[in-house]
């Protein structure tokens, strides 16, 4: 297999398509990929693109330049790249390398990201136990291995690991004999920093690539959306002047291109912040419909998200509960927007034990540190009806950080007037300026009730009559009267129906508390 002559590599394929033979064609580019990839890719889609399905199957890698690969992938079935066992067989190890990137490739762009993250796994035990020569060459495709290892860590939402794979990329893409490589490592290092809430990195990082040469037409539009995209994440977060400019640049909610989960995250977060919640449910709908996506995925934690947090926006609590209940697996992003649900219904059991195991992650980025941080004061104030000085001063720095306006935009009326009765002078008005001229939303309350004042809720339910209440529990009808008196009184209500209702909606009532 030719790694290495890009003009050897073009001489053999126009010698095969001379001779008109489709097996020679597919057997000659099959061999000279990453030459003809790298140096002449228009001309081998050409080639390519005549080839019929049969004669594909026969040469798996190259359904990945086909250019109909990414639209049939996601529109019309699963598209896998399997090697007969003969020809696998007959592979040499540089065959082999490039079989599995394109069942990797493949596999992202049919959805299917569990198994592309196991072929990611297995290319990169191929890169640390197998020496081939001809990869590990300065012109030969090593920086491509590790860019496209990482790019599948992204989208299985593995922000940090990826980050370790594409600063290998860009290394050795400083030293390739592809002068783009550098720019296509960096643009992807950007849009994790800028996912995990780094701003500061991904700016400096998107800065530094500008002077970097352009990458060719093969990789144009992935390194551009991928560039556009670090760029609007990080003008959602900062609530910057230019956002409107950098959503403009953003791919199409049907992109073919592998970061559109992220163009989603960008777009969802900004309807939310502007209070446009029903565009942001759209355009969630829009790119779900355009896309498969596989639970624990980025893009599954991604739509999750986007999804609660615009109910949450829209006041549909109880539909807000649904979705979220119905999460067979559940990343940060969703977590996060599960406790801020749950503190917006007054379940505080739940939102601490979403909190609790959002602590517990090992990688998370510096804006989901952030977004906790407020969650947790809040719930903290949602316990005691008041926060202490170290919160305060916690909550306060989150807000210093110009990196964390859209964050700010999510505490309460009732806990940014704690914050400043809690700080001292100095620090009360610059947390007042950082926090002037937004919209605040008010606390939901969820009234406490005693144990018997539970019971007796509980059991309005089933029973229409103050008397077989009583005579459930073993007391005097006048007990049960009093308690009813004081649960409408705690639930703002007059009557059994709307006591059932208003208890329903606080999931007090035991069925609604059992999931």
């Amino acid at each position: 297999m030719n790694l290495n002559d890009p003009v050897g590599a073009l001489e053999e394929l126009d010698r095969a398509i001379e001779s008109g033979h489709p097996e020679t064609i597919a057997r000659v580019a099959a061999a000279n990929i990453w030459p003809l990839l790298t140096s002449h890719m228009e001309r081998l889609t050409a080639a390519v693109s005549d080839l019929d399905s049969a004669l594909l199957e026969r040469h798996p890698t190259l359904r990945l330049v086909h250019p109909m690969m990414a639209i049939l992938a996601r529109t019309s079935r699963t598209f896998k790249t399997v090697a007969f066992t003969e020809d696998a067989r007959r592979m040499s190890p540089e065959e082999v390398d490039f079989l599995i990137l394109a069942q990797n490739i493949a596999s992202r762009a049919s959805g299917d990201t569990g198994a592309a993250i196991l072929y990611a796994k297995r290319l990169k035990d191929r890169l640390q136990h197998t020496s081939v020569a001809a990869r590990d060459r300065l012109d030969g495709p090593l920086w491509f291995f590790h860019h496209q290892i990482g790019s599948t860590m992204l989208i299985a939402g593995d922000s940090s690991g990826a980050l370790l794979e594409f600063a290998t990329a860009r290394q050795l893409g400083k030293l390739s004999m592809q002068p783009y490589a550098e720019r296509m490592a960096l643009g992807r290092v950007a849009l994790a920093h800028a996912v995990r809430g780094a701003l500061g990195d991904a700016e400096r990082v998107l800065r530094e690539l500008e002077g970097l040469p352009a990458p060719v037409f093969a990789h144009h539009n992935a390194t551009a959306s991928t560039e556009n995209t670090a760029a609007a994440l990080i003008a959602v977060d900062r609530v910057a002047d230019n956002l409107d400019e950098r959503l403009m640049k953003l791919e199409p909610h049907d992109s073919i291109e592998m970061i559109w989960p992220f163009a989603l995250l960008a777009r969802t977060r900004a309807f939310i912040l502007r209070q446009e919640p029903e565009d942001a449910l759209e355009a969630v709908r829009l790119t779900e419909d355009s896309h498969p996506v596989q639970p624990g995925s980025f893009a599954y934690d991604v739509i999750g998200a986007g999804t609660i947090e615009a109910l949450l926006a829209t006041g549909e609590l109880a539909y807000a509960r649904r979705v979220a209940d119905k999460r067979s697996q559940v990343g940060v992003f969703t977590r996060l927007a599960m406790a801020r649900l749950s503190l917006q219904e007054g379940r505080l059991e739940l939102a601490a034990r979403d909190l609790q195991a959002i602590a517990h992650e090992t990688a998370l980025g510096p804006a989901q540190r952030a977004e906790s941080a407020v969650l947790t004061a809040w719930l903290d104030l949602a316990r005691s009806d008041d926060i202490d000085s170290e919160t305060a001063m916690h909550v306060l720095r989150v807000a210093r950080n110009p990196d964390n306006r859209r964050i700010v935009s999510i505490m309460p009326r009732q806990l940014v007037e704690k914050v400043l009765e809690r700080l001292p002078g100095d620090s009360k008005e610059v947390f007042d300026d950082l926090t002037e001229g937004a919209e605040r939303f008010e606390m939901s309350h969820r009234p406490v009730l005693t144990d018997s004042e539970l019971r007796v809720l509980n059991a309005l339910v089933g029973n229409d009559s103050t008397s077989g209440i009583a005579t459930l529990f073993h007391v005097s009808p006048n007990t049960i009267k009093s308690q009813l008196r004081s649960i409408y009184r705690k639930l703002g209500c007059s009557s059994r129906g709307e006591a059932i209702r208003i208890a329903t909606r606080m999931h007090l009532l035991l069925a609604s508390e059992s999931h």
